[in-house]
C-alpha cells in the first residue's frame, strides 16, 4: 500500500510539470487535501508532500511567466493587506532575534505556506473558469465524503493510516500502527486525511459554502449537487466539531440575509435572534461544561486569553517571536491540543483559537493585521457578490473567520481557506476584465459603424 501511495504522489507531482493550468490547480487542491502535514520527507526543515506540490507550482509559474507572477503577487486586491501581514512578521523577527535569526526563517516559511496558496490559486483563477473547476472537483469530493462517512461508521481511518505510513517521517497525533479511531465516548469524530477533526471541519465548512450557490444554478444536475451538499452536511456532523456546525449555520444566515431587502432583513434578524436565543443559551451552557473529554469551554477560553496577554506583557505589540507558541512554549498532545510545556500554562486547556497564538507570536499588531485581512476579504467579496460563482464567498469568509477564532488553524487548515478565496478572487478579476474588454469591443464596433456611415 505504501508503494501505491508514493506512486500516486509521484504521478501527481510529475503531472504538475506537464499539464495545463486548469489541471495544475486541481492537482494542488487534491494534493493539499489528501496529503496531510503530518507526513514528511524530512523533519528539519520540515518538508511535506503539501510543501513539494506548492513550491513546485509556484516555481513553474515563476519560470514560465515571471511577469504574470509578479503582477499577481504585487497587484492583487489583497496585496496591501498581505504587505501589512508580511511587515508584522518582519518586525516581530527584527525585535526578537534580528534579520538573520530563525524568527525570520519561520516568518518566511509561514508566509509562503499560507499566503502562497492564495497567490497560486489567484493565478489560476485569473485564467480559467470557476464552473469548470467545481465540476472537475465533484467526483473527488464525493469519494472523500463517502470515505469520511465510512470512517465514522466503522470507527477506523484507513486513508490517514495508509498515507502517513508511506512517508519516511510521521509527526501526527495518532498511532498509525494500530487502529486510528478518533471517536470519543460522547461523540463521533472523523478527520479523513487531515491532521485533526478540526482541520477536516474547516475544509468541509469551506466546501459547503463554496458549493451553496450551485443549488440554484444550472452547472450541475439537481441530483448531483444535492448529493454533494447532503454528503458534506453529514460529514460536518460526523467530524464532531461543534464549531463547524455553528459556523456553517452562521454562514448560511449571513448568505440568506443578503438576499432580502432592507425591511425584510430587519424583520429576519429579529425573528432569527428571537428563535435562536434558546438554542444559543443551550450552546453556551454546553461550552461552559467543557473539561476532560468534553472539548474546550468558555472558561478555558477566558483563561487562555489572560495567559496569552500575560505572556506578551514585555512585548505586547510585536509578541515573542514567529512560531514561538509551537516551537518554544507549547507542544501538541494526543488530542491535537496545544499544551504548555512548563507549569505556568499547564491549566490552559486547548490553545486552539488563532487569537491566542497570534497574540503570543506576533502581538497585537500581528493579530490586527490578520483580522484586517478577514474584514478586507469580506468587504471585497460582498461588493462582488453578483458575479456568478462568487455569490457566497463573503459568507464563507465570515464563517471561516468565526471558525478560526473559535478553533484555530490545526494542520495548516488555513491553506484550504487561502486556496479557495484566492481562486475566487482571481475569478472575479477575470470576470471584470472580460466585461471591460467586451465593453471596449462593443464601443469600437459602434465607432467603426459610425465611421463607415
Amino acid at each position: 500500500m505504501s508503494i501505491l501511495v508514493l506512486l500516486f504522489f509521484f504521478i501527481l507531482w510529475v503531472s504538475l510539470f506537464y499539464v495545463q493550468l486548469q489541471n495544475r490547480i486541481i492537482i494542488l487542491i487534491v494534493g493539499t487535501i489528501l496529503f496531510p502535514t503530518t507526513a514528511l520527507f524530512i523533519k528539519s526543515p520540515a518538508l511535506s508532500p503539501q510543501h513539494v506540490l506548492l513550491y513546485s507550482y509556484l516555481f513553474l509559474e515563476i519560470y514560465q511567466n515571471r511577469d504574470n507572477f509578479l503582477h499577481s503577487l504585487l497587484k492583487n486586491p489583497l496585496s496591501i493587506v498581505f504587505a501589512f501581514i508580511c511587515g508584522s512578521y518582519f518586525f516581530t523577527a527584527l525585535a526578537n532575534g534580528g534579520i538573520l535569526s530563525k524568527d525570520t526563517y519561520y516568518g518566511i516559511r509561514d508566509v509562503i505556506d499560507t499566503i502562497g496558496y492564495f497567490i497560486a490559486a489567484y493565478i489560476a483563477g485569473k485564467r480559467i473558469n470557476s464552473d469548470e473547476l467545481v465540476k472537475k472537483l465533484w467526483p473527488f469530493l464525493i469519494v472523500c465524503c463517502i470515505l469520511g462517512i465510512f470512517e465514522g461508521a466503522i470507527n477506523a481511518n484507513y486513508p490517514y493510516k495508509f498515507i502517513n505510513s508511506a512517508f519516511p517521517i510521521y509527526q501526527g497525533l495518532y498511532d498509525i500502527h494500530g487502529n486510528v479511531d478518533l471517536s470519543q465516548s460522547w461523540r463521533i469524530r472523523t478527520c479523513f486525511t487531515t491532521k485533526h477533526p478540526t482541520a477536516f471541519g474547516t475544509l468541509l465548512s469551506i466546501l459547503f459554502m463554496l458549493y451553496l450557490p450551485y443549488l440554484k444554478r444550472d452547472i450541475f444536475t439537481k441530483p448531483r449537487i444535492y448529493a454533494l451538499m447532503t454528503l458534506l452536511g453529514i460529514n460536518i456532523i460526523l467530524c464532531g466539531s461543534r464549531t463547524a456546525i455553528v459556523c456553517v449555520l452562521f454562514g448560511l444566515f449571513v448568505y440568506g440575509i443578503s438576499k432580502f431587502n432592507v425591511i425584510a432583513k430587519v424583520i429576519a434578524v429579529g425573528l432569527i435572534a428571537f428563535s435562536f436565543s434558546t438554542i444559543l443559551a443551550f450552546m453556551l451552557a454546553n461550552f461552559q461544561q467543557g473539561g476532560l473529554g468534553r472539548g474546550s469551554s468558555l472558561e478555558f477560553r477566558s483563561q487562555q486569553l489572560l495567559f496569552s496577554i500575560a505572556t506578551i506583557s514585555n512585548s505586547p505589540l510585536l509578541g515573542n517571536g514567529n512560531k514561538y507558541t509551537s516551537t518554544y512554549l507549547f507542544v501538541e498532545n494526543d488530542k491535537g491540543e496545544m499544551r504548555a510545556e512548563d507549569s505556568s500554562g499547564q491549566d490552559m486547556g486547548g490553545l486552539e483559537s488563532i487569537v491566542f497564538s497570534l497574540l503570543i507570536d506576533r502581538g497585537f499588531i500581528g493579530l490586527g493585521t490578520y483580522y484586517i485581512m478577514f474584514l478586507w476579504m469580506f468587504i471585497f467579496f460582498y461588493q462582488k457578490r453578483e458575479i456568478p460563482g462568487a455569490e457566497s464567498m463573503f459568507a464563507l469568509v465570515a464563517a471561516i473567520t468565526l471558525y478560526l477564532s473559535f478553533s484555530g488553524s490545526i494542520g495548516n487548515s488555513i491553506a484550504f481557506f487561502f486556496i479557495f478565496t484566492g481562486f475566487q478572487t482571481g475569478q472575479i478579476i477575470k470576470s471584470e476584465e472580460d466585461s471591460l474588454e467586451d465593453s471596449d469591443t462593443s464601443l469600437q464596433e459602434i465607432e467603426d459603424s459610425i465611421g463607415t456611415d
